[in-house]
């Protein structure tokens, strides 16, 4: 039997969004999370030794999972809700099939006076609420979830929402929401770097984007136990930083050239090489075109701003020529250009608009050539077309 995930609206930066039980179960089920800072409604200290074993039937949504509780080690099944109230809404407290849950895990914040999470039985149920832990918003997790799991239907969707428009609205339609992703991103990476500070800010965002996109959590971890400041240790090895992940590490389906450990090697050569590579980022920031993104010519743009300059002085200068191509690429645009402009108050989103495309689905380019936006010799792929397809794709639900 299957069980129908309850949903709910979300007000965005840019307008509301959906999001199923469904996504908090896969944040659980990945500890896709900063754990190490997990206390439940008693103020206890959580430690997942194992999420459980996720049910997709009637019941508790994980089974047999492990925890340590102040030290003491807990089994039992986990149940997950969007908030506290949801456990007697949902008529958790009078089902004996709920008896043996242990952790009522919640994204919204334990609001006070509301009622106890209590079994059938009468066991009271603590609860933990994971809003601060997470590593980026719902909206992210989502918009991550869909594409990991997009099939062909991608292109269909896309094509049913577009193809009525001309050639030009639909590039505009593209720019526009590209908009949307630059201003989450950018916005995303203040709010990074007013709680880290600049350094740490950095660290976690470029190895964050050095696991995209199966080991991008795995790599957050890592990043919470060797902040750059240990990392700049002379006694770090990068066996220390590898085994951070153990346990958490994916190579199923994953290309050779983004194995994890071929990327957290070449992120530990990059920070060898150039330990204080973050303030060496920071002084570029002069150096970039600014302006805002519109319909001008990707190739006229890339020739007057000499990007294929600006992409060898990130490389010889900020990565010491330790990360190269579309992963380069993808870092200079999901991490390096917000990162400046939160940082700085410069407009880069033209330049991140008309950067070279980084790591991408395969379908996200088919698709722009369904739709006809790319153009050889004004409008070749670029990393703002994709973005604005993937705020469209997840737009569509």
């Amino acid at each position: 039997m299957n069980v129908t995930q309850g949903v709910e609206e979300f007000q965005g930066l840019y307008g509301p969004y959906q999001v199923s039980e469904l996504v908090l179960q896969k944040i659980w089920q990945k500890i896709a999370f900063d754990s190490a800072r997990m206390k439940d409604s008693r103020g206890r200290q959580i430690e997942v030794l194992n999420p459980g074993r996720w049910n997709r039937l009637a019941g508790p949504d994980f089974k047999d999972a492990i925890f340590r509780i102040d030290g003491d080690r807990v089994e039992g099944d986990v149940e997950i809700h969007f908030s506290q109230s949801d456990w007697r809404a949902h008529g958790h407290h009078k089902n004996p099939n709920f008896d043996r849950v242990v952790l009522h895990v919640v994204y919204h914040p334990i609001r006070g006076g509301e009622k106890p999470v209590l079994t059938v039985s009468g066991g009271s149920v603590p609860t933990v609420s994971l809003m601060e832990l997470l590593w980026y918003d719902l909206e992210e997790y989502s918009i991550e979830d869909s594409i990991i799991e997009s099939t062909g239907g991608f292109v269909e969707d896309a094509f049913l929402s577009l193809l009525d428009l001309s050639i030009t609205q639909r590039r505009n339609r593209l720019i526009e929401a590209a908009a949307d992703r630059w201003k989450v991103k950018r916005d995303f990476a203040k709010m990074r770097i007013e709680r880290l500070g600049w350094d740490e800010a950095c660290h976690m965002t470029a190895l964050e984007i050095m696991g995209f996109a199966a080991n991008r959590i795995p790599m957050l971890h890592v990043a919470v136990a060797f902040p750059a400041k240990r990392c700049r240790a002379d006694s770090l090895h990068f066996g220390d930083l590898w085994e951070a992940g153990r346990g958490l590490w994916s190579t199923s389906g994953v290309r050779p050239a983004n194995h994890p450990k071929i990327r957290l090697e070449q992120f530990f050569q990059w920070i060898s090489a150039q330990p204080y590579w973050q303030e060496v980022l920071l002084e570029l920031v002069n150096r970039l075109p600014m302006g805002q993104m519109s319909d001008e010519s990707t190739a006229q743009f890339r020739k007057k701003a000499d990007l294929s300059g600006l992409q060898r002085t990130f490389s010889d200068r900020v990565v010491s020529g330790r990360i190269s191509g579309s992963k380069l690429d993808t870092l200079i645009c999901d991490g390096f250009l917000p990162l400046l402009s939160a940082r700085s108050g410069a407009d880069l989103s033209g330049l991140w608009f008309h950067w070279f495309a980084g790591n991408a689905p395969e379908i996200l380019g088919k698709t722009l050539k369904g739709l006809e936006i790319l153009e050889t010799r004004r409008f070749p792929k670029s990393n703002g077309w994709l973005q604005g397809l993937l705020k469209i794709r997840h737009s569509m639900g």
